[in-house]
C-alpha cells in the first residue's frame, strides 16, 4: 500500500500534495495517509477525499492520525 506522510508539511502544501497522491493512486487504492493529529490536517484529508468522493477511515482504532482512503461502498 502507497503512503503519504504528512508530518512536517504545511497545511497549504499539503492540499495540494493530498490531490496529488490521490489522483496518481487512484486507480490503485487503498492508500495510506498520515495526518499525525493535526485537526486542521485531517479537516483538510477530508475535504479532499470528499472532493474526489472518496472514504476515508482510521487505519486503526486507537491511531487516529493515519487513514486509508478507499473507494466508497455501493
Amino acid at each position: 500500500m502507497h503512503k503519504l506522510d504528512l508530518h512536517n508539511v504545511f497545511h497549504a502544501d499539503a492540499k495540494i500534495l493530498i490531490d496529488n497522491f490521490i489522483i496518481k493512486y487512484y486507480e490503485n487504492l487503498p492508500i495510506e495517509i498520515i495526518t499525525g493529529n493535526s485537526i486542521p490536517m485531517i479537516d483538510i484529508l477530508k475535504m479532499i477525499t470528499e472532493k474526489h468522493d472518496l472514504r476515508m477511515s482510521p487505519s486503526h482504532l486507537n491511531n487516529l492520525g493515519s487513514y486509508i482512503i478507499n473507494h466508497k461502498l455501493k
